[in-house]
Parts: structure tokens; sequence; C-alpha cells
């Protein structure tokens, strides 16, 4: 932890604005190691499991702050795969270095992974179950964040909406048909801030740990959600399906 927060601290360049966006990914990376310490003991892994899992989760967007650096951005596509950025910073770090090798794998295989559309079907059971961990984590993490900056009259940051276009009334049509069809929405269809909302709520379909889509739906964010997109029928008719989803 001491090691992380050493590690963020050299991001910093005493400029407000990009301070504001160094201290926002710190928050989030120890957000989501609280969302894993929640989770991980519901799950019956073995020590070691649960050592990279919490590690995983603690590193899993260390490539945010030399994206940041270099861009000034957190899209991928207008910079680099922060996935990739992360793991290359951590493995020239000591702390990781002294980890178990197998432990050390895990870790840096959930940061590489942790941001895929899917995980890889050629992925070892072990890794996994680490990276399931450390994307359920990340999930109920950003949307917590993501509820401060899209709803109306929140925080703005077009660098944390990821540059979308704030038009109150627009959507893009083939994120409501992917969620529509149980699957999780596409980061390179997303135009519009409603985009990015509905792509949050379809993230329940990628929940894959009881603990987390119960904190989902206990924390009231399909409410939350559904309340900052416009009244149209297409979308409202969308609930039932994440409700029923989220109660499994």
């Amino acid at each position: 932890m001491e090691w992380f927060k050493g590690y963020v601290s050299e991001f910093h360049t005493g400029i407000p604005e990009d301070d504001e966006h160094i201290d926002l990914k710190l928050e989030h990376s120890l957000g989501v190691l609280e969302e894993a310490r929640a989770i991980t003991p519901t799950l019956g892994l073995p020590a070691r499991l649960e050592e990279a899992c919490l590690l995983g989760a603690l590193y899993h967007d260390t490539g945010r702050f030399p994206q940041y650096r270099t861009y000034k951005t957190f899209r991928d596509p207008d910079s680099d795969n922060h996935a990739f950025l992360g793991v290359r910073a951590l493995r020239g770090q000591g702390h990781i270095r002294a980890l178990d090798a197998d432990v050390r794998a895990l870790v840096l295989g959930a940061v590489v992974l942790h941001n895929r559309r899917a995980i890889p079907r050629g992925a070892g059971p072990e890794l996994a179950a680490v990276t399931r961990l450390v994307r359920d984590s990340d999930k109920l993490d950003i949307v917590r964040i993501m509820l401060e900056y899209l709803q109306p009259g929140g925080k703005r940051s077009e660098v944390v909406v990821l540059n979308v276009r704030n038009e109150p009334e627009r959507y893009t049509q083939a994120i409501v048909d992917q969620i529509r069809a149980g699957s999780i929405g596409d980061y390179g269809l997303m135009r519009y801030e409603n985009d990015f909302t509905l792509l949050l709520l379809s993230w329940v379909f990628d929940l894959t740990s009881r603990a987390a889509r119960r904190a989902f739906l206990e924390r009231g964010h399909v409410e939350s959600l559904f309340a900052i997109l416009p009244r149209d029928p297409q979308l409202t008719h969308l609930k039932d399906g994440i409700y029923s989803h989220l109660s499994r």
C-alpha cells in the first residue's frame, strides 16, 4: 500500500486539474481494493489466490498514471492500453519482484486482462478467478465514481467521461441492442454521455460473483443510472432484464 501511494505521488505536477485526475485514480484504486476485500472472503479461495486478488485490485490501474502524464487522457484508443502500461510499470518495481513467482504472475495477468471485453478462454482457472474478482471490484467502484460525474449538476470532467458528448436526449442504438441481448456494451461505440450510462448498466451482465451483483442491486445503482437517462420507452424497457439478471 505505501509503495503504491509513493508511486502515485511521483505523478503529481502541482497543476490542480492534473493532480485532481491523479488523485481520482488513486481514490479509485483504493476503492477497488476495498471492494475486493469485501468480495474475496465469499469465494472460498486459498490464501495465495486471495493475496493475488487484493494486489491485482490495488494495482489494476497502475498504468493510468503514466498514461495521463504522457497523453492527458484516460481514453485508451487516443493514447495507449493502460493495462499494458501498468504491467510495464509494475515489472520494474522491487515490491512486485519480491512476490512468489506464481502470485506475481497472477497479479500481472489480472492487470493485463482487467480491461478486456472478456477474459480469454485460454486463461488458466486460477488466473481467471483472480481476474474475475478484479473486474467485479473495478466495476463496482467505477459506477460509484461515474454517478458523481454523469448526473445533472454533478462534477464535470471531460477526461473522466472519456470526452463523450453531452447531448441529453441522444444515445447509440447499438449499445441498447447489446443490453437487450444480455451482453456488455462496447466502449468503441460510445459517442454520448447516455452511452456511458448505458455501458455502466450493461456491466451487470459481466458481474460474476453473487456478492458483486448483490452490492450493485442493494446500492440502488440501477435506479440511479436510469434516473440519468432520458425517459425513452426503449430505454426503460431494459430495466426488467437488468433486475432479473442481478437477482440470480
